[in-house]
């Protein structure tokens, strides 16, 4: 009985240890969670006509979407296939940003292009015609 004793006596110091060790790993792990959660709300709330960066850095706008694929063409009119995933972050144009709601309407509808992209719609007609 004495030497049971002794033998939980001994690890308790080392399971308190591991305890210890422990209570940051989890807090942090539920922190990351959260942090994942709320880029994957980002990103699945984005659309047509937004303007993003991938991880990777490369900036392109979303000409088309799927469940967990987008179309990303670049300012050359080129476009490539994305996984959603890859997106880091909508592109922001500071100068809109600045922008009250109704100078960004007649912004929009002035050429009715997007700050950032270039995009030929002759050349896209043609493309999608082949």
């Amino acid at each position: 009985m004495r030497a049971e004793r002794n033998f939980v006596e001994s690890l308790l110091p080392l399971l308190l240890i591991f305890a210890v060790m422990m209570l940051p790993l989890m807090f942090m792990s539920s922190r990351q969670k959260k942090a994942q959660r709320q880029q994957q709300e980002r990103v699945a709330a984005l659309g047509i006509g937004d303007e993003v960066r991938t991880h990777s850095g490369f900036y392109g706008l979303i000409v088309d979407e799927f469940d967990d694929l987008v179309i990303l063409e670049s300012e050359s009119g080129a476009q490539t296939k994305w996984a959603r995933q890859a997106i880091a972050q909508k592109v922001e144009d500071p100068e809109l940003a600045q922008l009250d709601e109704a100078d960004e309407d007649e912004a929009a509808s002035a050429d009715g292009a997007i700050p950032g992209v270039t995009v030929d719609d002759e050349r896209d007609d043609d493309r999608r015609d082949r």
